[in-house]
């Protein structure tokens, strides 16, 4: 698979061991030459999670915000929530990532954790938190696909 056309999909539990590594799924293993993944803090619905970027993505994604009105209040405060907390990491020969501890004490990710592809980024939950939000998302889902359907009809 060509690097910046990745997408990943899917639902994984996995384990983040006491050192702090996690291992890949295989589903969502990189190429060989994505060896190096982009790490952040993110947010949906108050909920604490981490982003996981391949390297290409995130250029790209830093491309498109330096192109942004760099004195705007909301772009600043974008850079400081999103790029200043963003970390590269290496994937070991076993397919692992080492979360840095201030990123796991974020979002509350201890042992038990949920990967959750999402296209052209995985998500990173603690199990506990995506449990949570997974079920009120399930209550909810009929008024979503109406939303859903109604952007596309704006396409």
């Amino acid at each position: 698979m060509v690097a910046g056309s990745m997408s990943f999909r899917g639902r994984f539990d996995c384990r983040v061991d006491a050192k702090g590594r996690l291992s890949l799924p295989s589903p969502l293993r990189l190429t060989s030459q994505d060896q190096q993944i982009i790490v952040t803090n993110s947010l949906f619905r108050n909920s604490r999670c981490l982003d996981i970027h391949t390297l290409d993505n995130w250029m790209r994604l830093e491309e498109k915000i330096n192109g942004m009105p760099s004195l705007k209040p909301e772009v600043q405060a974008y850079q400081r929530f999103y790029l200043a907390s963003a970390q590269t990491l290496e994937i070991d020969a076993n397919n692992r990532i080492l979360i840095p501890a201030q990123l796991r004490k974020y979002c509350g990710l201890e042992e038990d954790a949920v990967i959750v592809g999402m296209g052209k980024k995985i998500e990173l939950w603690s199990k506990p938190t995506w449990d949570k939000l997974f079920e009120g998302m399930a209550s909810e889902f009929e008024s979503i696909v109406n939303s859903v359907a109604n952007l596309e009809a704006e396409l």
